[in-house]
């Protein structure tokens, strides 16, 4: 954009000039203003005319490119006039030559001022001649207060003798430095050069105030020349700053504080400086800064500093969009666009994980992301990670709409060296929203990777369900599961502590039927380092108090090998172990080099029958030297059979043995026991041995705390008088681990998997226990039911399971109303903060079941004159249920029933006369009624629903009934009814002498064994239709 400036030269002759037609130009300008004289003209800019003879007229044409005119000026010698837009000048002689000002403007606000300075010209006919080339500034004025001076006057120049040049422009507004559009006056005198025409010889150059003597005294100037010389001694320029457009908008918050984003005028296409003579428009609307979909707008807010009646503050709740015309007066204007974060909601996120997995099993896991809420949210940021890797199967953004949740099912392989898995989640909070609760943003959870168990001979069976109907969610078992008998079995190893390496040993493996019944079929097993024995068969029949041993030889490897040995025994179908911890028992045997010397010395295993020793041994502890005068020889061991581990706080038994391996009997062998180092008083201190006896002893004792270890010792020494020849087995050790009874707690199913809208209503969850812990109140085990699209939170604590069955635990909600069937998310969680922590597995402890809530809407019926028969109907007026209770320190099954009764009763005026008359009406008293033994009554329901279903419409369409009181329905207002009675209609054409048959349904009562519904059909709900309405029609007339 160029800027303006004024040349005024209060009478000039100029000789030989040549004028641009063209001076400074205000470009891009809302006004025109065109000048016109006999010699040249301006365009809208200023500059000089010049005159050649008198009078002379100089046309002046004003037009406004942008609005309309308001105002015109002309200035001349101190005295301003308002002129027309087509308006002619008239210069009678030299005297009125000079600057003349036009200034113009708009209603938009533009202001163009242009100064044609009127000269008065004749031709130069001498070879000496002078041309203007600059001008030097002295002041600079601002009306009539000086606002700089320059010591050394500055020179700028001039192009065409008229106009200032283009590359001057930027050096005057530095000094001004000014943007607030006003006018300054630059004073000065001109600078001309004096040349030869013919030549092109320059004589000089000279300031025409400071030079003037000896400009005016050489080269024989004319008298008119003179007094062009004298003119030019004080001569103005007229510069008009232009303003700095300080226009923003600002996307913020409410109070202003927090800004989102910003845009200036110049953003939008507005120059930065703005001239008095141009005006421009800029519109701004909210949406030209795209915010987080998420953010509420909440309005636009101008604020204008300094506010004028002309700009005026103001604020609007429901404008998007603003346009403001601005011109070079605007103040400084700021726009704001308001917006509120999304509040009220609260994003989380869960993690349902198994406690343990086998190592380098798969495993899965769900996590649940939720908006809970009544604000959707947009745009939300979701992560996961295991083990630091991230979940590539959650997505990196989902929006959610309200009360919404996003589950996402991993599947993972356990193949990390590590012994835990860590899993992560977050849901972030995305741009524009507010969560109401941070702390349930992230989620963490730990899975335990354990080794896989030696394999076992028994796989604990399933609980049992309902044999007829075992997952028919529509109606839940009716039968407990039978309650199993109860046996005690259990398992020992008689073996050596050690053997000699590449030599024969055995070891013998007993099982014993501690009950006082027989058993069949009961389930066996053994190894040897992880090799299954097949010396023991997989099942067996005890008579009671049996025991059946197995003696297994073999032949020992090479020395420090060590033989782990396990047996294991198991209840048979029908029955359960009352004492699981002595199924199962383990010993060991390690391989020892022959002492030298001695090469004949028997390994110490023991006979196949320890109580009768060999009647030839044939080989005493020291053939080669039988008889030692100061000591005797002897081998005694000691070794121990227990379990791997115990229960916590349960009584458990081990087996000590101790034995005489040499062919002579000894007298005070010293025998000790000891657990945790404490001497077990069962085992005598000393004891006498027959040649070859083994002696056991059967200890009882209590466990600890799970997670701590039971230390068992055994040692033996022989005789004061003899010595041992083989130390090495004079004492065994073994340990046994304390833990929590195995169970696994799961969710089976929820039921019903659909609901109608606006009721309360039942959801069943089945549970189950499998393992060997019973769950009595005291144990808390809880069931969490979820429903996260309506924000759903329900808890059931203190529920009880006796080991290897099943519970029912049901939950009362409340369905929303929904304009259209609505897809939910049920989830039922047991043991949902994993208080109870030694599960096998915790993959099974959430359900997930989809859902529908179905929008209920009743159709217009159209009556039909084809009366059929009442249809059939299924119906479900009573309900039987199990549930599992713990009474007076035992568990006990309760079946619980429930059963709707309906009464339904119609009236009408002539009922009494045991008819109605078509065209008549009748209402209905229906009273429904619910019996139970149920000992929890608040979790069955009311009807909630009833209808009926009338001949005029084939019995398709149902009528619905209103509920005026629990339990209590009647018809509601009928609209086609005058006075809204609540009555239906026998239509007039209803065939006489037929009855009319309603049909009434009551439904939607709700428990926990299922939904009750009771259909009538006639009985008292027939009507014996005689005649019609008209028959009593009495109007008479002419």
């Amino acid at each position: 954009m160029k800027r303006k400036y004024i040349l005024a030269m209060p009478l000039v002759f100029v000789c030989c000039l040549l004028f641009s037609l063209k001076a400074f130009a205000a470009l891009n300008s809302d006004i025109e203003i065109n000048v016109t004289s006999p010699i040249d003209s301006l365009q809208t800019e200023s500059g000089v005319v010049a005159l050649e003879h008198f009078p002379a007229e100089i046309p002046i044409r004003v037009t406004a490119k942008t609005g309309a005119l308001t105002d015109i000026q002309l200035e001349y010698g101190g005295q301003s006039q308002a002129i027309t837009p087509d308006y002619t000048l008239t210069i009678e002689n030299k005297e009125a030559c000079g600057p003349y000002t036009i200034t113009a403007k708009t209603d938009q606000g533009a202001v163009l001022t242009v100064t044609a300075n009127v000269v008065f010209q004749v031709k130069a006919t001498y070879d000496t001649r002078y041309r203007s080339i600059g001008m030097n500034v002295k002041e600079i004025y601002k009306g009539e207060t000086l606002l700089k001076s320059f010591q050394e006057p500055q020179r700028i120049d001039l192009v065409n003798a008229n106009t200032v040049a283009g590359h001057e422009q930027e050096r005057i507004a530095g000094w001004i430095g000014k943007h607030d559009g006003g006018t300054y006056t630059l004073k000065g005198s001109l600078v001309v050069e004096i040349y030869g025409f013919s030549s092109g010889r320059l004589y000089g150059t000279y300031d025409t105030n400071m030079d003037f003597e000896p400009l005016t005294t050489s080269y024989g100037w004319t008298e008119k020349a003179l007094i062009a010389f004298e003119t030019m001694r004080n001569t103005e320029i007229t510069y008009q700053a232009p303003v700095k457009i300080d226009v923003d908008a600002t996307w913020c918050d409410e109070s202003k504080q927090e800004v989102y984003g910003k845009l200036t005028a110049q953003d939008k296409g507005v120059p930065e400086l703005l001239y008095p003579y141009q005006t421009t428009s800029i519109t701004f609307t909210k949406d030209d800064i795209r915010l987080s979909r998420n953010f509420i707008y909440c309005g636009l807010e101008w604020d204008y500093t300094p506010e004028s009646a002309e700009y005026t503050d103001g604020e609007s709740k429901t404008k998007t969009s603003i346009t403001q015309k601005i011109n070079y007066t605007i103040p400084t204007t700021d726009f704001y666009f308001k917006f509120k974060a999304c509040d009220g909601n609260d994003l989380s996120v869960a993690i349902r994980a198994p406690t343990t997995v086998y190592r380098g099993d798969s495993y899965s896991f769900t996590v649940v992301f939720m908006n809970s809420g009544n604000s959707p949210a947009y745009d939300v940021p979701l992560r996961g990670t295991v083990d630091d890797d991230l979940i590539k199967e959650i997505p990196a953004v989902q929006d959610f709409s309200p009360n919404e949740s996003k589950t996402y099912t991993i599947k993972r392989t356990a193949d990390t060296k590590a012994d835990v898995i860590h899993l992560w989640a977050n849901i972030g909070v995305p741009e524009g929203f507010i969560d109401s609760n941070l702390s349930n943003n992230t989620a963490t959870a730990d899975i335990r990777v354990v080794e896989k168990p030696a394999p076992e001979p028994a796989k604990t069976p399933e609980p049992k369900d309902n044999p007829v109907q075992p997952d028919d969610p529509d109606n839940p078992p009716d039968q407990p599961p039978d309650s199993p008998k109860l046996c005690d079995l259990s398992a020992s190893i008689l073996a050596p502590p050690t053997v000699y390496e590449h030599e024969s040993y055995s070891f013998t493996v007993s099982f014993t039927n501690q009950s006082d019944m027989e058993l069949k079929n009961v389930l066996l097993g053994a190894t040897n380092n992880n090799a299954a024995l097949t010396q023991i068969p997989k099942t067996c029949s005890f008579k009671p108090k049996e025991t059946k041993s197995f003696t297994v030889t073999d032949t020992a490897g090479n020395a420090g090998e060590i033989y782990n040995l396990w047996a294991d025994i198991a209840a048979p179908d029908g029955f359960r172990d009352d004492n699981p911890a002595n199924n199962t028992a383990v010993s060991k045997i390690t391989v020892v080099k022959k002492p030298s010397g001695n090469p004949d010395n028997p390994p110490d295993n023991p006979p196949d029958n320890p109580d009768n020793p060999p009647d030839n041994p044939g080989n005493p502890d020291n053939p080669d030297n039988p008889e030692v005068p100061s000591e005797k020889l002897c081998d005694v061991w000691a070794n121990l059979s227990c379990p791997p581990t115990v229960y916590e706080q349960e009584e458990y038994g081990f087996t000590v043995y101790f034995a005489n391996s040499t062919d002579k009997p000894l007298s005070g062998v010293r025998l000790n026991a000891s657990i945790d180092g404490k001497t077990v008083s069962i085992v005598p201190s000393t004891a006498d041995f027959k040649a070859y006896e083994t002696k056991a002893y059967a200890v009882k004792s209590t466990a600890g705390e799970k997670g701590s270890t039971i230390h068992l010792s055994a040692q033996v020494s022989p005789p004061a008088d003899y010595r041992d020849t083989n130390t090495g087995n004079n004492q065994a050790t073994a340990e046994i681990m304390v833990t929590e009874r195995p169970y696994d707690l799961d969710v089976q199913r929820i039921t019903p998997d659909q609901y109608k809208e606006n009721q309360t209503v039942i959801s069943t969850i089945k549970v189950s226990n499998k393992g060997d812990l019973d769950f009595t109140p005291g144990q808390k085990v809880s069931v969490l039911f979820e429903i996260p699209e309506l924000s759903v939170k329900k808890r059931v604590d203190a529920v009880v399971m006796e080991q290897d069955t099943w519970n029912v635990v049901s939950v009362k909600w409340n369905t929303p109303n929904v304009q259209a069937d609505k897809t939910i998310t049920l989830i039922a969680t047991i043991n949902p903060d994993q208080t109870l922590d030694n599960e096998t597995t915790a993959a099974n402890n959430t359900y997930t079941q989809k859902a529908v809530i179905k929008n209920v809407t009743y159709d217009e019926p159209e009556e039909s004159r084809t009366i059929p028969a009442p249809p059939q109907r299924s119906e479900q007026p009573r309900v039987t249920w199990w549930e599992q209770r713990y009474e007076n320190d035992r568990f006990v099954w309760r079946q619980f029933y429930a059963e709707l009764k309906v009464t339904a009763v119609p009236a009408y005026d002539t009922k009494a006369k045991g008819y109605l008359k078509s065209g008549y009406g009748f209402s209905i008293s229906v009273t429904a009624t619910v019996n139970t033994n149920y000992d929890r009554p608040e979790l069955i329901t009311a009807a909630q629903t009833a209808e009926v279903y009338l001949p005029q419409y084939r019995y398709e369409t149902a009528i619905p009934l209103m509920s005026d009181s629990t339990n209590h329905f009647t018809f509601r207002e009928n609209p086609a009814s005058p006075f809204r009675y609540k009555k239906q209609y026998i239509p007039v054409w209803f065939p006489d002498n037929r009855d009319y048959i309603v049909q009434l349904l009551v439904t939607d009562v709700h428990t926990p064994g299922g939904t009750l519904s009771k259909w009538i059909t006639g009985g008292e709900l027939k009507i014996f239709v005689v005649d019609s309405m008209y028959s009593d029609d009495v109007t008479t007339g002419n």
